[in-house]
């Protein structure tokens, strides 16, 4: 079981680096949400939350996964993201979400299917597949800065993506 910890943002709309910490309180990375150009900045400040692209990187900085929001007609009904992954190769995170309440998303790895998601009232986000739980990621307190902590319980994602899931889910949440 591996377990990681990073401090939620105060303000979801900063572009700092965020050091990700593991359990004998060694960095083993940052995570950041970044803009691709300064148009995208402009029309997220306009409209909140409307693009969120974000990177995970390794103690020395080197990009582990990158996610970036597609900008398409579909994914303005239906929120989707292109994830670069050093270890898993492109992959497809899709928001399934069909009410507020209870969001939901989906993302394939070699021919297995993943759900990130949350239930109404609970401050616990799954990353599941059909068999077993992932990983189970908490925070403390519901004022930021709330220390998020993610445990990787079995399977093969590695504690950077899964930090890469839940942001974007925190992000969209």
């Amino acid at each position: 079981m591996e377990i990681g910890y990073f401090k939620k943002p105060v303000i979801k709309k900063t572009t700092k680096c965020i050091p990700i910490i593991n359990k004998d309180d060694i960095n083993i990375g940052f995570i950041k949400r970044f803009y691709t150009n300064k148009v995208e900045k402009l029309i997220d400040h306009i409209f909140d939350e409307f693009f969120v692209n974000v990177e995970v990187m390794d103690s020395n900085a080197n990009i582990i996964v990158k996610a970036i929001e597609n900008k398409s007609l579909h994914s303005m009904f239906r929120a989707n993201w292109v994830i670069e992954c050093r270890d898993n190769g492109k992959l497809l995170l899709e928001d399934r979400t069909k009410t507020k309440i209870n969001p939901t998303m989906k993302f394939i790895i070699n021919d297995t299917i993943y759900y990130p998601k949350k239930d109404f009232a609970n401050k616990r986000v799954r990353v599941e597949n059909l068999e077993q739980t992932i990983a189970e990621i908490t925070y403390d307190k519901i004022l930021p800065p709330a220390t998020v902590s993610i445990e990787k319980k079995e399977g093969d994602l590695s504690l950077h993506l899964i930090a890469c899931l839940y942001y974007i889910f925190m992000l969209r949440d």
